[in-house]
């Protein structure tokens, strides 16, 4: 049996078939728990709860035995579905409230129904440890009891689910709720705690680290903004001539054009386009000699310079 399990005893006043029909009438009526198969000849229900905001599910079986005509014992059992390796370790308390709603529940069905014909009915809880009791809990003792439970189960802080979400979005009131909520054990409370004063302190901790690099940042670009400037200066002047000096060498290569093809447009345009396309791609060279002689013996013919340092270059690396 898991660590988790919540086992729960009680004893009802009544025979076992009018306590039967009470639960069969009860756990329909308890949010999420549904019964999953009903045997009234050996007093037995298994119920099912789903999905919740704390548990993947959890399986119930309860069993009803007759101690004598008008006394009968119920024994509940509520354990996680997916066992302890998959999630089962963290129910937030949900195994226990499943026991406790069951009896609870069947509690008032059975008082509501007996009322005019007999005396306050009393549960008499019984407490058996299994392999792991410090994870079982005592019932409710008495109807009067479980009206008193019933009246903290609507104050705000007892709400389990809300008492996550607070201490997800807005953790002061959370770890409030949290320490106020009798129905979380201690050891959560005190692992919760501790995990959010970290995750504080990590915040903490960045956000000062944050600052700092801000601030030597902020430092390193003063420092390097006059040289910055500066290099952008040369840049632009740099920019500025090679403009300049594209602009100088295209208005000489349209003038050449319409001196070799005084009424033929299209081949003055396609023309001085490959020559411009060919004076940017000797741009892309690095200086040597193949590149000077090249530039020297065809000054203002682009296409042939490109054409006479590709073939000189192919020889070349031939010759190696």
């Amino acid at each position: 049996m898991a660590f988790l399990d919540h086992n729960g005893e009680s004893e009802f006043p009544m025979s076992k078939d009018k306590v039967f029909e009470a639960m069969r009438k009860a756990i329909p009526t308890i949010n999420g728990l549904k019964i999953e198969n009903a045997d009234k000849l050996q007093g037995r229900f298994v119920v099912k709860a789903g999905v919740s905001l704390y548990s993947w599910g959890e399986n119930i079986p309860i069993q009803l035995i007759e101690i004598s005509e008008n006394r009968t014992k119920v024994q509940i059992t509520s354990s996680p579905k997916t066992g302890i390796m998959f999630g089962g370790a963290f129910d937030m308390g949900k195994n226990r409230k499943n026991v406790e709603n069951i009896l609870s529940s069947t509690s008032k069905i059975l008082s509501s129904e007996s009322e005019t014909n007999s005396p306050e009915i009393k549960q008499t809880n019984i407490i058996h440890p299994s392999n792991s009791s410090t994870n079982n809990f005592q019932t409710i003792q008495n109807s009067n009891f479980m009206e008193n439970n019933d009246t903290n189960s609507n104050v705000w802080y007892e709400k389990t689910w809300l008492v996550v979400i607070l201490c997800i979005i807005f953790f002061p009131v959370g770890l409030y709720a949290l320490w106020k909520n009798s129905s979380i054990s201690k050891g959560w409370k005190i692992g919760v705690t501790a995990i959010i004063s970290l995750i504080v302190l990590a915040n903490l901790s960045s956000n000062d680290k944050t600052s700092t690099t801000s601030t030597e940042t902020q430092k390193v670009i003063d420092t390097e903004q006059p040289n910055t400037v500066e290099t952008e200066t040369v840049a632009n002047v740099e920019h500025d001539k090679a403009d300049a000096e594209k602009e100088s060498i295209t208005e000489k290569l349209k003038a050449k054009a319409k001196r070799d093809w005084p009424d033929d447009y299209t081949t003055q345009e396609f023309w001085v386009n490959e020559q411009i396309g060919a004076y940017e791609y000797m741009l892309t060279i690095e200086n040597n000699s193949i590149k000077e002689k090249a530039q020297k013996d065809w000054p203002l013919d682009f296409t042939t310079q490109k054409f006479w340092y590709n073939e000189q270059i192919e020889a070349q690396e031939r010759m190696k």
